[in-house]
């Protein structure tokens, strides 16, 4: 071997030893060389190792089909890799990625085996840590939601009104409601918070427990909404904002008041002609002014439907009989509508509300 190619290898050996726990045996297991990072992290000597066997470090705990098999393996000259916990000199426990590698000579006989581990049980505790945060916040989550359930009222029988919602997370950006007023009024209201996580599903939340409180004492959309808005604003970070469609029946189910921003049109149904409602305000923030009411006359409809962006901006043909045109011309196919939904996966959250007049 020429001078230049042992100093290659030697600095491959200290690069290796630097880096490493490294420990060579002989064929029996006997320790025979240790560097300073095996001394270092076991606690003992050199002269405490060398001529020692090299379950000296074992942890009694670890199966003993373990060793077997990494004995088996490397007496058949093949490399042994495995995750074992060894044993300090004062009895605490470290975990070591290791591999094994049987030295041949010339002859390919086994004359002695070469052991490089690496220190890893930080690592295993901050992945034990990061299990333990996210187990946390994935119940968390699971009671957010259950508290966001818990929140939609729907005062409607199943024969009036159907709902096709899945959430594209476990928190959902859509929240909607549906009321029987005391005078016998009609309010239902689709609201959906820009972006996906805890931040705008507890916005729509706070907008949601607010509109149950004051829908019960309020005589008309537009007093609701003026109150909903001037206590909504205190809340709302600066660059949060709702898209939303509310609307209200009146008794007589002859007009509908409504009041929406950011989202698709809804529809009404009425003597087989699909009416179009466009929004009549912008998207709401926090420094928007009181959205606007408008009444317009529906004597003789058949059906309101209300929906959100996540269907429409899914592009896909196997949903295009589940789009809102094709719902309210065809309610019962409302159930193959929400199978079909419920099988696909969503960038976000999909909310249609179909109503149905009854009267």
């Amino acid at each position: 071997m020429s001078n230049n190619e042992l100093s290659i290898l030697n600095q491959y050996h200290d690069i290796v030893d630097a880096t490493n726990i490294v420990s060579k045996t002989d064929l029996k297991g006997i320790i025979t060389y240790v560097n300073s990072k095996f001394i270092e992290i076991s606690g003992y000597t050199e002269e405490e190792l060398i001529g020692k066997p090299h379950n000296i470090v074992r942890d009694p705990k670890l199966p003993s089909t373990i060793f077997k098999e990494l004995w088996r393996t490397i007496q058949s000259k093949n490399v042994w890799k495995g995750v074992v916990t060894n044993l300090r000199k004062d009895g605490t426990s470290y975990t070591v990625d290791a591999s094994i590698f049987p030295i041949l000579n010339s002859e390919g006989e086994i004359i002695e085996y070469i052991s490089i581990r690496h220190d890893i049980t930080q690592l295993l505790e901050l992945s034990s840590k990061l299990e333990k945060i996210n187990t946390y916040n994935s119940k968390q989550e699971h009671l957010a939601k259950e508290k966001l359930e818990a929140g939609i009222i729907n005062d409607m029988g199943n024969k009036e009104c159907s709902v096709i919602h899945i959430a594209s997370d476990i928190l959902s950006g859509d929240i909607y409601s549906i009321y029987k007023m005391k005078n016998k009024a009609t309010f239902l209201y689709l609201i959906d918070g820009q972006g996906h996580g805890v931040s705008p599903a507890l916005t729509v939340f706070a907008i949601s427990s607010m509109l149950n409180q004051f829908v019960y004492d309020v005589n008309s959309l537009d007093e609701l909404i003026h109150r909903l808005y001037t206590n909504a604003k205190t809340f709302l970070g600066e660059i949060e904002q709702l898209s939303y469609t509310m609307i209200m029946i009146s008794p007589d189910k002859k007009s509908i008041t409504y009041s929406s921003g950011g989202m698709y049109p809804f529809l009404i149904k009425k003597a087989n002609e699909i009416i179009k409602i466009k929004a009549n305000n912008g998207v709401f923030m926090n420094f928007s002014p009181i959205p606007i009411c408008t009444t317009i006359d529906i004597a003789g409809w058949e059906s309101v439907l209300l929906y959100s962006d996540g269907l429409l901006e899914h592009e896909n043909e196997a949903l295009k009989e589940c789009m809102p045109n094709e719902i309210i011309n065809n309610p019962s196919g409302i159930k193959d509508s929400m199978k079909k939904i419920s099988q696909h996966k969503f960038e976000d959250d999909v909310t249609i509300i179909y109503l149905e007049n009854k009267s």
